[in-house]
């Protein structure tokens, strides 16, 4: 039981430190993403077709499934061309998402100040669309910001990157503290 706990802390510590230095580089770290994507394919479908090989009453499509993770996961990890065409088709992806909810939000901002203005004077209405600029500003500045990575890419490497190693650190900071939780066996 101890070993595990002491196992997790030092994962959980390595991940931090692998989640500071993608957000510190990420350009890189975006770059990487597609790389890494085509090798967990590749442990996927090995990982399968063992499990497949040591229970034969598994469905054959398992062992089917599992060569074609294989198959499009070594294309993946070493084919330099689909890695550019993920990273292209993943920061639009992550720019059209964060205009979209950058118009959401503006939408919301308007539905609040209506029942604000609905509401009657000092009544839950009017504390709930009190602050409905705030919204209206976080909005435009998201549909702002989405249009920008659309419209350059190599600004959406750097925010997929920061994104991934807030991930990372928020992980390794989990097993840290189920490392040191006395009711984790």
């Amino acid at each position: 039981m101890m070993t595990r706990k002491v196992i997790s802390v030092i994962l959980g510590a390595l991940m931090i430190l692998a989640g500071v230095y993608c957000f510190f580089t990420p350009v890189e770290t975006s770059a990487v993403i597609p790389f890494v994507l085509g090798i967990v394919m590749i442990g996927d479908g090995i990982g399968r077709i063992v499990t497949w090989f040591d229970i034969r009453d598994m469905s054959a499509w398992v062992l089917v499934s599992a060569v074609v993770s294989l198959i499009f996961g070594l294309m993946l990890a070493f084919s330099p061309v689909l890695q550019m065409s993920v990273g292209v088709f993943v920061i639009l992806l992550t720019g059209w998402w964060i205009l979209a909810l950058g118009i959401i939000r503006i939408i919301h901002a308007f539905h609040l100040l209506k029942i604000k203005r609905d509401s009657d004077d000092f009544g839950f209405g009017e504390m709930l669309g009190s602050n409905w600029w705030i919204a209206l500003i976080l909005g435009a500045l998201l549909t702002i910001f989405g249009v920008i990575v659309i419209l350059n890419p190599m600004l959406g490497l750097g925010v997929i990157g920061v994104l991934v190693g807030c991930s990372v650190i928020t992980a390794g900071i989990n097993l840290i503290y189920l490392g040191c939780s006395p009711w984790i066996l």
